[in-house]
């Protein structure tokens, strides 16, 4: 059985020689009675206070599930946004060093050509030159062999003088 104020307030002891002085023992008792009286009170209302936030705070998240619902959504749309986007970078990335590896050999290739094509040039030219000394030493030969000098003719006229 639970001890109450009133309990306390109503409490009777009997006579008993000597016993305790009833007045003390009644002011006791009333100072126990108003101190359990207020003790109860205090505990009733911090059971309503403790009721009233678990209440708020039901409320709290049952309101914040929406929010933290969309907050997990977002956060996963985000990591699934960044994951594609990190695939396509890299699929950028081999296509690029795939066009960079065929200009690196089109560039080799066109070196060699361009030094194939020197060589041919030189050796044309060298060609050229060859052919050039030997028709320049066959006309000096020629010339030398075959120099006339040139003397214009004279034509006689009519009269018999000459022009």
């Amino acid at each position: 059985m639970r001890l109450t104020p009133l309990d306390l307030r109503r409490a009777q002891f009997g006579a008993a020689v000597r016993g305790f002085n009833r007045t003390e023992v009644s002011r006791s008792l009333a100072e126990a009675a108003d101190d359990l009286e207020l003790a109860l009170r205090s505990a009733k209302r911090a059971r309503q206070e403790v009721s009233a936030l678990s209440a708020q705070l039901a409320e709290d998240r049952q309101r914040k599930a929406p929010s933290r619902d969309t907050a997990l959504a977002a956060q996963r749309a985000s990591s699934e946004a960044r994951e594609a986007a990190k695939r396509e970078a890299e699929l950028i990335v081999r296509e690029a060093r795939g066009q960079a590896n065929e200009v690196e050999r089109e560039l080799t290739d066109l070196r060699h050509q361009r030094r194939d094509t020197e060589k041919s040039l030189k050796n044309s030219i060298a060609t050229l030159r060859t052919a050039l000394d030997v028709v320049t030493r066959q006309d000096r030969g020629s010339n030398s062999d075959n120099v006339r000098e040139h003397h214009p003719r004279t034509t006689m006229t009519a009269t018999g003088s000459s022009a």
